[in-house]
């Protein structure tokens, strides 16, 4: 099982201030502080998104996650239109990595295939299922560190 939650996307980012903007949205919804989104190991912005990794870093000590885009096939997406996923993953916090991956649903993503078996424990979520997750977490200040 992967340690990632993977989310099928419709189109790629088309720079860095993309996915800054989306993330800090999806942050600022939540009432949360926007985190820190840079390349890693690159802060040249004309780089290519595919195959590259973007770090994402809160205020707090488990508050960190990183994404990639990639292609993959039509059997792993789920749908023939769809052809790239994003990917976050942590080793810190899963509700702070979840809030991310809810920003990737403005690439065109509805779904979020959960395979790293974190938060809920939930397979799959669409959008609203995963802001009840968020919701929920901030709620009891449940922060889903990673096992």
């Amino acid at each position: 099982m992967s340690n990632s939650v993977f989310i099928p996307v419709n189109r790629l980012p088309i720079s860095l201030d993309e996915i800054r903007l989306v993330i800090s949205q999806a942050f600022e919804e939540f009432g949360l502080v926007p985190p820190e989104v840079e390349f890693d190991g690159s802060k040249d912005p004309s780089r290519a998104l595919e195959d590259s990794i973007v770090t994402v870093h809160g205020k707090g000590v488990h508050e960190h996650c990183w994404v990639s885009f990639g292609e993959y096939p039509v059997e792993l997406t789920g749908t023939d239109a769809t052809t790239h996923m994003g990917d976050v993953t942590t080793r810190g916090s899963w509700l702070f990595a979840a809030v991310v991956a809810l920003a990737l649903f403005e690439f065109g993503g509805s779904i979020a295939f959960n395979d790293s078996g974190e938060l809920d424990g939930r397979l799959e979520y669409d959008a609203m299922a995963l802001r009840k997750v968020i919701d929920d977490g901030l709620a009891v200040g449940n922060f889903y560190l990673a096992r």
